[in-house]
């Protein structure tokens, strides 16, 4: 392909969520060009035929204007085998379990096809496109329902041995804490995560879903003011001692959860200044993706996007 040839070329990208599919199609310089969006369907036999038909009707749009899709990316929203190229399941949906989801888009489409989960996609589009542009280390973590995480290094997802790096939502913080449903207890996700605020409202005597604590967190109210803090004071602790380990040039916190103002924000601030080490306290940037919910759609499709120094699509 010719230096103006990959210019021009245009990406599919699937986010596939727990709720809902998005399809759409991008430029290699994060140009979202079109896209679709569709209730997803519970299970992977009802999902994929939803799914093939949504990529086939964005290629046919793509070539009415005249342009040819150069492949297409798949962020999946559960863990996935990178190597393999294949889904391991999704706490969420059933039928998901050892799904060679690039390899049936490679031979319905006709055209290379990559899959990772949707956080390393998320994480990818805010290191390309969006607020960790420009930087070589990129820690993505997005906190919403659940909470997910990428490494991007020199523009490219690091994966790590087992293709599992990055998965920050894991990480256990209290061995004898609330189980979570991935299986352990304690993890970051079970303690900092939309669900987990909905939980601490229960216990305190609320029935208030995560957004509504975080509204009253914001108005003011003391008691949710007091699960917000405790929840983003967590999060501040995983994320200092993942800074600790890997000194990232900048943290992006995407997600529905950083969202939030000052009342979120300033906990997470204090508590990762004092659990970081000297250097990444002062120096890592603590910033509010930029991309909203464009992230999951393009990430997917840089996940085929020519980056130099990225290895090549598995074969």
């Amino acid at each position: 392909m010719s230096v103006n040839e990959a210019l021009d070329a245009v990406y599919i990208g699937l986010d596939i969520g727990n709720t809902r599919l998005t399809a759409g199609a991008a430029l290699p310089d994060g140009t979202l060009l079109l896209s679709e969006e569709r209730a997803a369907p519970s299970g992977s036999e009802a999902a994929l035929p939803v799914l093939l038909d949504m990529a086939r009707a964005i290629a046919a749009a793509v070539r009415l204007e005249g342009r040819e899709p150069a492949g297409v990316g798949l962020g999946f929203g559960g863990p996935v085998d990178y190597l393999r190229q294949r889904t391991r399941g999704s706490f969420h949906s059933p039928g998901w379990a050892d799904v060679p989801l690039a390899e049936v888009f490679a031979a319905e489409l006709g055209i290379p096809a990559r899959l990772d989960n949707d956080a390393n996609a998320g994480g990818l589009a805010e290191a390309l496109f969006g607020a960790g542009r420009g930087r070589d280390t990129v820690l993505y973590v997005n906190v919403g329902t659940g909470i997910g995480g990428a490494l991007v290094i020199g523009g490219a997802v690091h994966h790590g041995a087992t293709t599992s790096a990055g998965e920050i939502g894991h990480v256990v913080l209290e061995p004898c804490g609330p189980p979570c449903n991935c299986g352990k207890r304690g993890c970051l996700e079970a303690l900092a995560s939309g669900s987990a605020l909905e939980r601490l409202a229960r216990e305190a005597g609320l029935a208030h879903a995560g957004r509504a604590v975080m509204a009253a967190a914001e108005r003011g109210d003391a008691v949710c003011g007091g699960i917000v803090a405790r929840a983003a004071t967590n999060l501040g602790l995983a994320v200092a001692n993942a800074a600790n380990l890997i000194d990232p040039d900048i943290v992006v916190l995407g997600g529905g959860v950083p969202a939030a103002g000052e009342v979120w924000w300033g906990p997470l601030r204090e508590s990762f200044a004092r659990y970081a080490v000297a250097d990444a306290a002062a120096k890592t940037l603590l910033v509010r993706a930029e991309l909203g919910y464009e992230a999951g759609v393009l990430g997917a499709a840089a996940l085929v996007m020519p980056i130099p120094g990225r290895e090549r699509l598995p074969t």
